[in-house]
């Protein structure tokens, strides 16, 4: 719909705006909207009718809901074309044949409307129609009374809905919402506005993830994430204390790290001093007993098959972390390494630099550069406060069933226990990712 506007320059080169005001209102856009049963072929017979009259067309979309059509296709129609009637007579046959109701509407600004601050606005790259992706994902059914006041906050913004696609399969979970602005939508107000639909979320129980729909958010190639109550469901360090008898005040550690109330590498140093004397036998008993979070597996054959590089950066041991890796087929994994003296016990130290909050961060970037893509184009996953600084590098960082801290300072979250909603987040409806990860031919 921006076509006839890119002709409209102020340049030495340009029509004066006398002309080019002219010609705009001896151009006639006309939408025409069909709705009905749908079939093979209705589509194309609009074309090909605006291919035999020779008109312009200038946008087009089709959506489909229990076969049930709906297409909208904007023409540009010359008013002095002397077959003009014949065109809309040639399209409500059409309709009337193929058993669909066909409305036609004009969509030029008014005659005597055209100013040349519109000229101005149409020139400049600003005032384009920029477009967004909403993800709307449930953790029951999505309401109706949700979706109303959704639709409030949005005209509020000034953004005006375009379309609206389900992902989930069976209920309506997970929606996919195109909005647009003519407006200033810079980072700022983009900051406060995922705030305001973190409130209206946190009221239904319901995520709302708001993307630039670009071309950077179809371009990530590369997913980080953590292990511990992410990849697994339960806590290593937490588990390894169950057989040293030291299980409730490592896990209290542990919580309070995770929320941000202590510092991590005093956390973990306490922690493993619990560990001493522990055998290195254990690590054994606990990776045979790993509960694969629900989802994990399916993101992680999906993303493969997508061409998507994996790793796991994880402020627990290397121990688990390389198993994980070789369980899942991710590409890289990181985590602290334990000291472990001649007769096979863990000292109750550790070896190496520690992957604290920092150096997730830096080894995400370090990431990015050995695959030569950038930080837009990486996803980062995790849940505790020593997560946060990777979440806010990445291009999509989410956190996942997050500690309360952790979710208010992050702009992506999931509250459904499945790791394979983040597809959800690139568009990939629940029907097309679950064929992707079985498919293996």
């Amino acid at each position: 719909m921006d076509d006839m506007k890119d002709h409209i320059t102020i340049d030495s080169t340009a029509k004066n705006t006398e002309e080019q005001l002219q010609e705009q209102t001896q151009y006639e856009r006309v939408l025409v909207s069909v709705t009905g049963k749908d079939r093979p072929g209705v589509l194309y017979a609009l074309l090909k009718t605006a291919n035999d009259f020779q008109v312009d067309v200038l946008d087009v979309q089709q959506s489909t809901v229990h076969r049930r059509v709906t297409i909208a296709v904007e023409l540009g129609i010359h008013r002095n074309c002397p077959k003009q009637l014949s065109i809309y007579r040639q399209l409500l046959i059409v309709a009337k044949e193929m058993k669909l109701r066909l409305d036609f509407q004009l969509t030029n600004l008014p005659e005597g409307h055209y100013s040349s601050s519109f000229i101005d606005v149409a020139s400049s790259n600003a005032s384009r129609r920029r477009q967004y992706a909403i993800t709307v994902l449930s953790r029951e059914v999505i309401t109706p009374k949700f979706l109303a006041n959704l639709g409030t906050l949005l005209i509020e913004q000034g953004l005006s809905m375009e379309k609206i696609q389900r992902l989930s399969e069976k209920t309506l979970q997970c929606l996919e919402i195109t909005v647009s602005s003519h407006g200033t939508f810079d980072a700022t107000f983009l900051h406060v506005f995922r705030k305001k639909l973190f409130s209206l979320g946190k009221e239904y129980q319901i995520d709302i993830a708001i993307q630039p729909e670009n071309i950077m958010r179809r371009s990530k190639r590369l997913v980080v994430m953590d292990m511990d109550s992410t990849l697994i469901q339960q806590e290593v360090i937490d588990e390894l204390a169950r057989y040293a008898n030291v299980f409730e005040k490592v896990k209290e550690i542990t919580y309070r790290a995770m929320n941000g109330e202590m510092d991590f590498k005093e956390s973990l140093r306490q922690r493993v001093s619990c560990l001493k004397g522990t055998p290195i036998s254990v690590f054994q008993k606990v990776i045979s007993s790993l509960n694969y979070t629900e989802g994990a597996r399916t993101l992680c054959s999906t993303l493969k098959r997508l061409g998507y590089k994996l790793a796991v950066i994880s402020g627990g041991f290397d121990f688990v972390t390389q198993y994980v890796r070789r369980e899942l087929s991710l590409d890289y994994d990181f985590a602290n390494q334990l000291e472990i003296d001649s007769n096979g016990c863990l000292t109750g130290r550790t070896v190496g630099p520690i992957v604290d909050a920092q150096r997730k961060a830096d080894l995400l970037q370090t990431l990015a550069q050995m695959e030569h893509i950038t930080c837009d184009q990486v996803i980062a996953v995790g849940d505790g406060a020593n997560d946060l600084p990777m979440l806010s590098k990445a291009g999509l960082g989410i956190a996942f069933n997050a500690k309360p801290a952790v979710q208010e300072a992050a702009n992506f979250r999931i509250n459904i226990r499945k790791l394979d909603a983040i597809l959800y987040f690139l568009g990939i409806p629940e029907k097309e990712h679950l064929s992707l990860s079985h498919n293996t031919t």
